[in-house]
C-alpha cells in the first residue's frame, strides 16, 4: 500500500524537488509525516509539465506547484529525510 500525503506547494527548491505544507495524510499511512516537508519528485501528472525530468525548469515548477492542492504519493524516503514522491493535482472534495 503506498502512503499518500496531499498539502499545498510552497517554494521550488531544484528542479526536481520542492517544499509542501502538508494539510491531509491518508488514514492507514505506514509513516508519520511533518508537517512541512521536502519533495524529489519521480514522477509527475500535472497539466502544463512535460513527463520528462529533463525539460523541467525552476519556473515551470513555479507555474504548477506553488499554492496548488497535491497529492503525493511515496515511493521512499531519503536518509535525510526528504521524501521522493510521485506527484499530481488533487481534486480538493475527494483529494
Amino acid at each position: 500500500m503506498t502512503d499518500i500525503i496531499w498539502g499545498n506547494g510552497q517554494k521550488i527548491i531544484s528542479t526536481d524537488s520542492f517544499q509542501i505544507n502538508v494539510t491531509h495524510r491518508k488514514d492507514g499511512n505506514s509513516d508519520e509525516y511533518p508537517d512541512s516537508v521536502k519533495i524529489i519528485i519521480s514522477g509527475v501528472d500535472l497539466p502544463g509539465l512535460s513527463d520528462n525530468k529533463s525539460d523541467w525548469t525552476v519556473e515551470n515548477l513555479q507555474s504548477v506547484i506553488v499554492n496548488a492542492f497535491l497529492k503525493c504519493e511515496i515511493d521512499s524516503k531519503t536518509p535525510e529525510g526528504h521524501l521522493i514522491a510521485k506527484v499530481s493535482h488533487s481534486g480538493a472534495a475527494g483529494y
